[in-house]
């Protein structure tokens, strides 16, 4: 007898890969907890984080809402759909540095981090250079979204039950001068760049894990009950700023990122990873799930990934209907489940010729 005379099937290569379909393999079957129905699910992260939204809409279960729309932009028209993409308005969040700042910066923790700027006469945030597309009519009005927006992110990481957080890149951008951290590079989607300004970082292992530790802790303290899943996108860097080819650069991003969320996984009870990027990257799923890019994930890819995280953690599939949806609550009023746009990635904008 020895260690491994008793394991069962799952944990040889040859019983539980090469022998069963990938469709069919269990890769979350012993989830860390269960959610329910009324749990509230805050999603943030990178731009592949956004399906889980639109698959819970798709199955009864309305996305948690911290940050509706206001209500006359409801009635009278106007730019409602990026409130619908994360539980609350601030785009696409690709590194735990910028979610962590954004944590600090809601609960007075440091100062609120005010880049705006000025192009055809409307204004942008470069901290949420998506969010409002037709920008804002001035920058007293920009300063007021944010500091709403704030508030209403305060709120959600008070009151969420599961935080989702979907890491997405090592490489970002910041402000030279202050440290804080940009969704993408400014002169990308907005504002201008200026070497002066805006340095390149890419985040090594270790910095993420210690930036996953803090923002684990720092929630910890305003919101002892929250649990944690981590995903990684399985999404490829669209360009790279590094020495390296784009190739190589993912590999090294892809990479650091896994081991750091396997790493705080461990350590902690409360904080779960699902495997999102090993369903759709890992070599023994022979690509299926990749678009002809070789870099985007095809539609059923993203089903896959969803009826595998709707099983294992709610006991149901993508595909099934609720007969009874319990609509979760907004942290004021009710919301019901909306209509989601389609998936939006700033990152899109580091390469010129996807911008055609």
């Amino acid at each position: 007898m020895h260690p491994y005379s008793t394991l069962p099937a799952r944990n040889f290569w040859k019983k539980f890969v090469s022998d069963s379909p990938w469709r069919d393999l269990g890769l979350n079957d012993r989830p860390k907890f269960a959610l329910q129905p009324s749990d509230r699910i805050a999603t943030a992260g990178s731009c592949f984080a956004q399906h889980i939204a639109r698959y819970m809409a798709r199955v009864g279960m309305a996305p948690y809402s911290a940050e509706p729309a206001h209500t006359l932009l409801q009635e009278f028209g106007g730019d409602v759909d990026s409130y619908k993409l994360f539980s609350a308005r601030y785009g696409n969040i690709y590194t735990i540095r910028q979610y962590l700042e954004l944590f600090r910066q809601a609960f007075g923790l440091m100062p609120i981090i005010e880049d705006f700027v000025e192009q055809d006469g409307r204004w942008f945030d470069l901290l949420r250079p998506s969010v409002q597309k037709e920008g804002f009519a001035s920058l007293a009005e920009a300063r007021a979204d944010r500091a709403y927006h704030l508030g209403r992110v305060r709120a959600m990481f008070e009151t969420a039950d599961i935080l989702v957080f979907t890491l997405g890149l090592t490489e970002s951008w910041c402000h030279a001068q202050h440290g804080y951290t940009y969704p993408v590079c400014p002169g990308t989607v907005r504002g201008s760049y200026d070497p002066a300004l805006h340095a390149f970082h890419n985040f090594t292992c270790t910095e993420v894990v210690a930036d996953l530790e803090a923002m684990i802790a720092e929630v910890a303290r305003v919101n002892p009950g929250a649990r944690w899943i981590l995903t990684v996108s399985p999404v490829q860097l669209v360009a790279t700023n590094s020495h390296n080819n784009v190739l190589l650069a993912s590999s090294y991003s892809k990479s650091a990122l896994r081991a750091a969320a396997g790493e705080v996984e461990a350590r902690h009870a409360h904080v779960a990873y699902f495997p999102s990027y090993e369903i759709i990257n890992h070599p023994a799923s022979y690509g299926q799930y990749l678009s002809s890019d070789l870099r985007d994930v095809t539609e059923r890819g993203v089903a896959h990934v969803m009826d595998c995280f709707l099983s294992s953690y709610y006991g149901i599939g993508a595909a099934e209907e609720r007969v009874a949806p319990a609509p979760l609550q907004e942290a004021a009023a009710p919301v019901p489940a909306p209509m989601l746009p389609p998936v939006e990635c700033d990152e899109l904008m580091n390469a010129p010729a996807e911008r055609r």
